[in-house]
């Protein structure tokens, strides 16, 4: 029998989500899909199955130091990383992309400072991920193509700017997206035709 979830076991489970994802065993995306998924889940065996491959009481250790990355080109970071809750990115003539997509993050809200003068600033965040933008351009453009985040997903707080250059905050574009879901569907290496 099929035992009707209530809003306390979905509340429950989107916090087990979280806690996995702070000690970085899921990725953003994962986590963003997941908590989807159990606050629209009907009954507790559909949440069972968003935690059951999840090992009770592993822990990886969080990161808590900031991070800061310096310099004079461009800077990027991509794949799979660990994001702390302080961040801070510059350059002076380069541009800076962050990639967020299979990135761990530890808080529930991470703050993100960057500065690029004369260079553009990409963020790359997975779809539910709410990004708040304070970052500003003199000369630029700013663009916020990322939807608002789904409830109990981590927030992004992007601060800083350029002066020359555009801000951009976006989710993958569709053919991203079918590049990534082509790499899931392949068996032994070879593609499916």
């Amino acid at each position: 029998m099929n035992v009707r979830a209530s809003d306390t076991d979905r509340d429950a489970t989107v916090d087990l989500l979280r806690e996995a994802a702070g000690e970085g065993r899921l990725t953003l995306e994962e986590l963003t899909d997941r908590i989807e998924a159990a606050v629209n889940a009907v009954t507790r065996s559909d949440l069972a199955l968003l935690t059951g491959d999840l090992a009770a009481g592993a822990t990886v250790g969080v990161a808590t130091q900031p991070a800061e990355i310096r310099g004079w080109g461009d800077v990027k970071r991509s794949g799979p990383w660990t994001v702390p809750a302080e961040n801070s990115f510059r350059t002076w003539l380069g541009h800076i992309k962050l990639d967020l997509r299979e990135a761990q993050i530890s808080a529930t809200e991470t703050h993100i400072h960057t500065r690029a003068l004369f260079g553009d600033i990409t963020l790359l965040v997975p779809e539910g991920i709410a990004v708040e933008l304070q970052a500003r351009t003199r000369l630029g453009r700013t663009n916020l193509h990322a939807k608002s985040g789904v409830p109990g997903a981590p927030r992004i707080v992007l601060t800083g700017g350029t002066f020359s250059g555009s801000i951009n905050v976006r989710h993958p574009r569709l053919w991203e997206k079918g590049r990534r879901w082509g790499r899931r569907s392949t068996a032994g290496g070879q593609r499916r035709n």
